[in-house]
């Protein structure tokens, strides 16, 4: 992964005002609050009672076991968030088949892993009990994910399945920036993963979480349905033929799982990538910026059918769904991730607007380092969104709801620094990822080794 640009110096800031001050010289006026107390608000979903408006991001640690199953590492980095006192928590992707893996030890859900799935709900949940109280059960989210042209074999061999071609994507599908030789899904294909998604809710139910995400982000299959313009068939062209696989999973859901399990959606804004190839763009071959027409009207769509809860993303917060976007990653230009994190809290901000049954996370707080809870408050105040998702800050600082909680705000010495250094035992060491600057005991020597090459 291509390394940002970093312009400012977050260990220099020593007041929300100096944030503020230095952010809106260039245009980045975030909406702040010193008053953490709103983060600690609960509020009602689906019916359950949050603890609060602080949530964890789905975020895979490439370290499930070979047969999909949760590994010690997973229940310790489970533990670790539920103890940490976050009100809400997003379970990272979890593959509804072997064949929509993105790497070899991401977690899949089958008969003989749920299980140990359900194993990590109960026992996190009393983590979480243990040390918040017997009132503080976390709301349990469980993303399901078919990885399409982000698929990858046991040996780490990209297998890429796109939903079309795409000039813009093709010859960079592994999450290292590799790519295989591409298959393009047929429609019995896209039916078949959507039986998998629909078959993977109920497995969900089983295994007790309170809701399932139908994951329509980043650059995985179903995603890619959305901006399938130059697909034929079914699957493809018209809003509807986009949409139909997203819908038919949801349908399929509710008939057979009924009330047994909530349904929600984390959802691209914008995908960063010009028409007709990228979502949420303006409808001009060529142009990078955003249209948030159709993702307005996808979400109405959704809370009509009762899926409220929408976390919104997009390929990646850093980039910006202006000049270059996500080819950013692989020419000249500079990435420079702010403004992209100021440009999808506005763009949550304007599909709330439109969308006023929904209930939206936002996404990007942790490039926002001690500042992200200010923000994040800020942002609930001012009505940008409902609940602060943090991410990669969870890996570093899995206690931070808890120290907001407490009162003390988040610590500067706990915070994510956003050195890209998980990225590099992904994408460098093709090995289990975390923190190595805050988690060292486990993650250094795993980085000296895989990415470093020493010893």
């Amino acid at each position: 992964m291509k390394k940002v640009v970093k312009p400012y110096h977050f260990s220099q800031m020593k007041s929300l005002a100096d944030f503020s001050r230095t952010m809106g010289a260039d245009g980045l006026d975030f909406p702040v609050s010193e008053n953490l107390d709103i983060l600690n608000q609960p509020y009602t979903l689906y019916g359950k009672t949050v603890p609060n408006r602080m949530g964890i991001q789905p975020l895979e640690g490439f370290d499930g076991l070979p047969n999909g199953a949760p590994s010690d590492l997973i229940f310790r980095r489970y533990h670790r968030y539920a103890a940490g006192g976050s009100g809400l928590i997003w379970y990272e992707s979890i593959a509804i088949s072997d064949d929509g893996r993105c790497n070899p030890l991401q977690m899949v859900i089958n008969d003989e892993t749920v299980p140990e799935i359900k194993r990590l709900i109960q026992e996190s949940n009393a983590a979480a009990a243990q040390a918040m109280g017997s009132h503080h059960i976390p709301y349990n989210i469980v993303q399901l994910t078919h990885s399409g042209r982000r698929s990858t074999n046991k040996n780490w061999e990209p297998t890429p399945l796109a939903a079309t071609r795409n000039p813009y994507m093709d010859d960079h599908n592994a999450i290292d920036g590799r790519s295989g030789p591409l298959e393009v899904a047929t429609d019995e294909k896209i039916e078949e993963i959507v039986e998998g998604f629909i078959h993977g809710a109920e497995l969900s139910a089983e295994a007790g979480f309170d809701a399932v995400d139908v994951k329509v982000c980043h650059e995985y299959i179903l995603r890619e349905l959305l901006s399938a313009f130059t697909r034929p068939g079914k699957y493809g062209g018209s809003f509807e033929n986009r949409t139909r696989a997203l819908f038919d999973i949801i349908d399929g859901i509710r008939k057979r799982v009924g009330d047994g399990i909530e349904i929600c959606v984390r959802l691209n804004a914008y995908d960063c990538v010009p028409y007709p190839y990228g979502w949420g763009m303006v409808k001009e071959e060529g142009v990078m910026r955003p249209d948030l027409t159709e993702p307005i009207q996808l979400c109405r769509m959704l809370t009509e059918r009762g899926v409220k809860l929408i976390n919104l993303s997009t390929m990646m917060p850093r980039y910006r769904p202006y000049g270059a976007g996500l080819m950013a990653e692989h020419d000249e230009h500079d990435i420079t991730p702010y403004a992209g994190v100021f440009d999808l809290l506005k763009a949550t901000r304007d599909i709330k607007a439109q969308v006023p049954d929904g209930i939206f996370m936002c996404t990007g707080l942790t490039w926002l380092e001690q500042f992200g809870a200010n923000v994040g408050a800020g942002g609930i105040e001012q009505g940008l969104f409902d609940i602060a998702g943090f991410g990669r800050q969870a890996f570093a600082y899995p206690d931070y709801a808890r120290d907001i909680i407490s009162g003390k705000g988040m610590q500067r010495n706990k915070c994510c620094i956003t050195c890209d250094k998980c990225y590099d035992l992904i994408q460098i060491g093709h090995t289990t990822t975390g923190c190595v600057v805050r988690d060292q005991e486990v993650y250094l020597p795993l980085y000296r080794s895989k990415v470093q090459k020493k010893g």
